[in-house]
């Protein structure tokens, strides 16, 4: 992909790119499915890797476009489209979390914080393997022990795996091509912005490893900050309980005495039990109050 080119596009066009990316997973499942019944096992399982990659593009383009001017100014632009092994984990985030209402970064924000844990720091290893598979399903190749290695050697059991995570992939690219999805990410919810925006600082704060772990570790940092994020302003948008000793609603106030009954708010005239009559005589010639109390108000 041209670089430049994707950091002046407008948010319009990076949300049609990333549309394209969908259809693109569709494809490309479609067709890894004709080549396993055809028999060519480790063709099919090079193309349902691309499904999987091509949907983690697709969420890259998705946050590229969602994000302010400012950030998207400042993003890591190739890392996250050329960094193969970072598309894989967030084409498989994406198969373990679908994007279907409310939507991916709900899903995430409101998820257990153990459960995300667990689904992202396992996402490296079928990462690898995918990633690893895919050439090997294309190419004649020399491992480092000088072995030949050649496509005829992906089984039918690591096909039917690598299938299985692109048809879970490809749901979710299918519900981005809905009209709900994309009227969402025409004008995306907060939740949507902070998961973008903390992928590209996790991605600028984290180097530049290049490894299956690596992505992973990007991923669980970004949906800690999402979640981190929202509950500080959802906590933000909550009011704070009254503790004792605070001021209760309606102005009241504490006893002075310490106590647990309140006084009203000193609206009119009123007589509390312990409002002696002696004290009150005082307070009434004092102040020179004239006006007696109506009847049925004494204590």
């Amino acid at each position: 992909m041209d670089l430049p080119a994707i950091k002046a596009a407008s948010r319009a066009d990076l949300l049609a790119c990333a549309l394209a990316a969908a259809r693109n997973v569709l494809g490309l499942l479609h067709d890894a499915e004709m080549l396993a019944g055809s028999g060519s096992t480790a063709r099919a399982y090079s193309l349902a890797a691309l499904a999987v990659e091509e949907c983690g593009k697709g969420l890259c383009l998705t946050a590229l476009a969602v994000l302010p001017r400012t950030l998207r100014t400042r993003a890591p632009v190739g890392r996250m489209l050329e960094w193969h092994q970072l598309k894989q984990v967030g084409g498989l985030l994406v198969a373990a979390v679908p994007i279907d209402a409310p939507g991916l970064a709900t899903r995430l924000s409101a998820m257990p914080a153990a459960r995300a844990t667990q689904i992202l720091t396992t996402l490296s290893l079928p990462a690898e393997e995918a990633d690893r598979l895919k050439r090997r399903g294309l190419y004649v190749d020399m491992d480092r022990a000088g072995r030949i290695c050649e496509p005829s050697e992906i089984t039918e059991t690591e096909l039917i795996s690598q299938l299985a995570r692109a048809r879970q992939a490809a749901v979710s690219a299918a519900l981005l091509l809905g009209p709900a999805a994309q009227a969402r990410l025409a004008n995306p919810p907060a939740e949507v912005i902070e998961l973008a925006s903390a992928l590209v600082n996790a991605l600028i704060q984290e180097g530049n490893t290049r490894t299956p772990e690596a992505a992973a570790h990007i991923m669980l940092i970004a949906v800690r900050d999402l979640r981190d994020s929202m509950a500080m302003k959802h906590a933000e948008r909550t009011p704070a309980r009254a503790t004792r000793g605070s001021l209760p609603k309606g102005g009241g106030r504490r006893s002075p005495t310490g106590g647990g009954r309140r006084r009203q708010p000193q609206t009119g005239w009123r007589c509390d039990a312990h409002f002696s009559g002696a004290w009150l005589l005082r307070y009434w010639a004092h102040a020179r109050v004239r006006a007696v109390l109506p009847v049925g108000q004494g204590c």
